[in-house]
């Protein structure tokens, strides 16, 4: 079932697209008289020459707290996490698929339960009971309005989700919230939301209505609102209040009766950085919210650990950053209640000529780092807030970023380059029990050349787990890591386990994740099993050999599918990231294909593919830029699911292996299968790599064609070269050959030529002369006897496009029988059923004349063209910039452009009057659009495979 949102939305769109009717403005004759066999054109992408053109657009920590009892103190705070235990279930909030419910009854066979998709970006999750409060942000919809309707905006959403039952989880309540979501705390029974908007921009139907204090019209705004979650499936808004949000960055810290809020920015009149700090009063158990007062500072607050509030006696203290390499500084408050005017007491500056990477509050002892080649820890004692003083420093190699405090031992994150890589990772063991002479103890460093951890510096301590030695044997100390190894180009990532007493931290082992590992934590009480979770999906980890830590399973959440083909009842996925390096097939039902467990999988090893099916073979074309460019063309079987396996593999050269880019027309290389040959064209201005020696003579541009038709012996056929010219692109496949447009400048203007590769022999590729064409190709008839092409006149006033008809003459020209006259210039067109659709941008209105107009709004339309003739059959305006993608299954896909998110389908019931059907809503683009058995796969990288039904149920 679609979404709120997405119903909306297609209505919306519908309700657009007919009231703006199909009228047309005259564009005048066709630019080529009937029968011309010689055409020149302006160039592609406009007078400015080729840098676009006709056929734009794409081708094809600590363990979760649990509901409190009756133990836990009034008004506790609680923070989310992005995950939380309830038993054996685990719920994980996933960046691209969010809520999902796993069971963990058995570590070595993790089940997927159930999902819980939600549109928006998911970042905050709750357990209270058998509820889940998911915090969602940025999420664009049409939504309801007041006074009856909707209207398009972003918000960000607070969802009650009952799990009483893991397999059948129901989401019971939606929330509207303003703006983006920077933070959130569960106060006692009342749910407290921090979030910024933009100045001026309002988000129709929020729930909770904000009353403004001191925010002027057009300015950015932080709004704080509460909800009564004593009935968790229910969440009731009890208050908003919205105030004035300067500079860049948000903090808040939170205590059961205050929320302060820090807000960076530039004050010109100090000329450096400055922080405000804003007190809102959230003592009221029932959530009611008052503005409290403010108070400033120069410097800024990086993160949430360098503010500390002691509700007792109101004093408050912070520690800033005076600026870049320009030292730092600890400052001292007392401010006893919200309302009350802050007082200064004290301060103290650390004046060095190095920035502040970390700070961390202790009771009277306050932590800072500063760093620049090497790392001052800074011991402040501040038992007299109005006097405070430097009792110790430390220096050390690298920074520090997160102090975790553990009495007289801290135990701290950071980086170094004193192993000889330039920002590894590393975890240090200090002794601050004499605060005049703090020891590093010890230090263990790993990871590759740029290692982080994959979570916000207010979020460090829910990532960085650290658990204290238990009466027998070390504590334990678990970084979950990415990173960046610049000797092998790879990334790598996974799990460190590290063992920490008294005075020694000792390196153990390492489990490697497929994924940027978010989390990794506790599965039991002793600590010999781990869960470790990234959003691509859940490890299980047997940890009771710390220095060997062993996988005992993985379970999919978000396996990022590149490219997908159907054969006969299953899928063939091809899965992985390229900065990763873990590209692998994966099969599943068809009928499922983002079942979490595949039916098989099959590791490729390479770092960049593209997948291309021929029967039951799946071809893989593969480059890997880490072993100096060098790629393959490998054949996998695919006719048993269950054991899919390799066949024939062909090495190629870096001269040979197509570079991989954005797959979008005008870069990067292309590939088409046609029959039992792959045709893939290398072209163009890469001398870098692709030029002689010396980087004289022309760049590449050629056609290589491999012979298929043996699986355990693929081929090189042939290499084709293209004639000399400085751009040419669009490979297309149709009947048995390949067909190009290259350009060639002539003065002002220049000419487009069609060249042909005949492939009806796979070993014997035949090159045809080229053919002078007025535009860019589009299609050909079965035959190849008539080409249709599409050019746009810059040249004319208003800016006019053209479907060309023309037949190939035995003198080796290109006859015009016919052309379609269109307003504007289009962005994508594909065929279909001997029509093509395209999508033009129709200026409205114009300022100016002659040759200084300007247009100054427009539309954009969506054309069917009948090829036959050719002739305009109708047109209709759509809502946005979408782009075509492809004709097939009797419906028309459209990308819906930003911030629209999702497919238009139109019905071809009438191929000449494509009805608008609705808007498919998904949370990215799709890579690709694949037609099979009454259905449209949409492989979306990490957001999986939705899919489109084109039939009724």
């Amino acid at each position: 079932m679609r979404s709120l949102d997405g119903r909306l939305t297609s209505l919306a769109l519908a309700l657009a697209a007919a009231a703006s009717g199909c009228s047309r403005s005259p564009v005048g004759d066709g630019p080529h008289p009937l029968g011309a066999e010689s055409f020149t054109s302006p160039g592609p992408g406009g007078a400015g020459g080729p840098s676009g053109g006709a056929t734009a657009g794409p081708a094809a920590a600590p363990s979760p707290s649990l509901p409190a009892d009756a133990t836990t103190p009034a008004r506790a705070v609680e923070e989310a996490d992005v995950y939380a235990r309830a038993g054996t279930t685990l719920l994980v909030l996933n960046a691209y698929r969010g809520l999902h419910l796993v069971d963990l009854a058995d570590l070595s066979a993790p089940r997927l339960l159930a999902r819980v998709a939600v549109q928006g970006t998911p970042i905050d999750l709750y357990l209270r009971g058998t509820v889940a409060l998911v915090v969602v942000s940025d999420s664009y919809g049409w939504w309801p309005v007041e006074g009856g309707g909707a209207g398009p905006g972003w918000r960000s959403r607070l969802l009650a989700v009952d799990v009483a039952e893991p397999a059948n989880p129901t989401v019971v309540t939606d929330l509207a919230l303003d703006g983006t979501v920077e933070q959130t705390r569960l106060v006692g029974d009342v749910l407290y939301v921090v979030s910024r908007r933009l100045g001026g921009f309002v988000a129709p139907g929020v729930a909770t209505p904000a009353v403004a204090v001191a925010v002027a019209p057009g300015e950015d705004a932080v709004t704080v609102a509460s909800f009564d979650v004593r009935e968790p499936a229910r969440p009731a808004p009890v208050a908003g209040l919205q105030v004035s949000a300067t500079g860049w960055t948000t903090h808040a810290h939170v205590t059961s009766d205050r929320i302060t809020l820090a807000f960076t920015g530039w004050d010109a009149g100090a000329g450096g950085l400055s922080t405000r700090f804003q007190a809102i009063d959230i003592s009221d158990p029932g959530g009611a919210l008052s503005p409290g007062a403010t108070a400033s500072a120069p410097g800024q607050v990086q993160d949430r650990w360098a503010m500390d509030l002691d509700p007792g006696s109101g004093l408050f203290r912070a520690v800033l950053g005076t600026g870049w390499n320009a030292g730092a500084a600890l400052r001292a408050w007392s401010w006893p209640t919200p309302a009350a005017a802050p007082a200064p007491l004290g301060s103290v500056d650390v004046p060095v000529a190095e920035a502040l990477t970390a700070a961390r509050f202790d009771g009277a002892r306050v932590y800072l780092v500063t760093a620049l080649r090497t790392d001052p820890l800074w011991v402040v004692d501040a038992s007299d807030p109005a006097h405070p003083v430097i009792a110790g420093a430390l220096q050390m190699p690298g920074q520090l970023d997160f102090i975790e405090p553990r009495g007289d031992r801290l135990v701290a994150l950071g980086h170094t380059n004193e192993a000889g890589q330039p920002f590894q990772l590393q975890v240090s063991l200090l002794d601050v029990a004499a605060p005049a002479s703090p020891k590093l103890l010890s230090r263990a460093v790993f990871g590759t050349s740029w290692g982080w951890v994959n979570a916000g510096a207010d979020d460090l301590r829910k990532a960085f787990v650290v658990l204290d030695p238990p009466p027998a044997g070390p504590g334990l100390v678990l970084v979950p890591w990415s990173g960046w190894d610049f000797t092998t180009y790879t990334h790598q990532g996974g799990t460190q386990l590290l063992d920490w007493s008294g005075d020694a931290l000792t390196l153990r082992g390492f489990a490697p994740h497929k994924g940027s590992v978010k989390r990794a934590f506790p599965a039991d009480a002793a600590a010999t099993a781990l869960v470790a979770l990234s959003d691509a999906g859940v490890q299980t980890l047997d940890v009771a050999d710390r220095g060997a830590p062993r996988e005992l399973a993985r379970l999919d959440l978000s396996r990022a599918v590149a490219d997908l083909a159907v054969v006969g009842d299953h899928a063939v996925e091809l899965c992985g990231d390229w900065d990763r390096g873990d590209m692998e097939l994966a099969l599943t039902p068809a009928l499922d294909p983002d079942a979490p467990a595949p039916l098989a999988r099959l590791d490729l090893a390479a770092p960049a593919a593209r997948l291309f099916q021929r029967g039951t073979i799946s071809w893989i074309l593969a480059r890997d830029a880490r072993s100096g460019g060098q790629g393959w063309l490998q054949a996998v079987d695919v006719s048993d699911p269950l054991a899919p396996r390799l066949r024939g593999r062909l090495a190629l050269s870096d001269a040979e292996a197509p570079a991989f880019g954005p797959w979008w027309w005008g870069w990067g290389d292309e590939a088409v299968l046609v029959g039992d040959a792959l045709a893939v064209h290398r072209q163009g201005g890469r001398c870098w790599d692709l030029c002689p020696a010396g980087g004289g003579g022309a760049p590449l541009d050629e056609v290589r064609v491999y012979d298929l038709s043996d699986p355990d012996r693929p081929a090189l056929a042939a290499t084709v070269p293209l004639p000399t010219n400085g751009w040419s692109w669009g490979l297309t496949a149709s009947g048995a050959s390949v067909w190009l447009t290259h350009w060639s400048w002539q003065s002002s203007e220049g000419r487009y030529f069609l060249d042909r590769i005949d492939l009806s022999d796979p070993a014997h590729p035949a090159l045809l002369p080229s053919v002078n064409v007025p535009g860019v190709f589009v299609a050909a008839s079965p035959d190849g006897a008539r080409v249709y092409t599409l050019e746009t006149r810059w040249d004319r006033d208003p800016v006019a496009s053209f479907v060309h008809a023309l037949d190939l003459t035995a003198r080796g020209t290109a006859r015009l029988a016919g052309s379609a006259a269109l307003s504007g210039w289009p962005s994508g067109v594909v065929t279909g059923g001997g029509r093509a659709y395209i999508t033009l941008t129709h200026p409205l209105t114009y300022s100016g004349s002659g040759s200084t107009s300007w247009a100054t709004s427009w539309e954009v339309r969506l054309a069917a063209v009948a090829l036959a003739g050719p002739r305009v059959e109708s047109e209709q305006a759509v809502s946005g910039w979408p782009g075509p993608r492809l004709a097939a299954g009797g419906k028309l896909f459209l990308d819906a452009s930003w911030p629209d998110q999702g497919l238009l389908v139109y019905d071809l019931a009438d191929p000449a009057h494509p009805a608008f059907q609705e808007l498919f809503p998904t949370r990215s683009w799709a890579r690709g659009i694949v037609v099979a058995d009454g259905r449209a796969y949409l492989p979306s990288g990490p957001y999986g495979v939705p899919v489109v039904p084109l039939t009724a149920p």
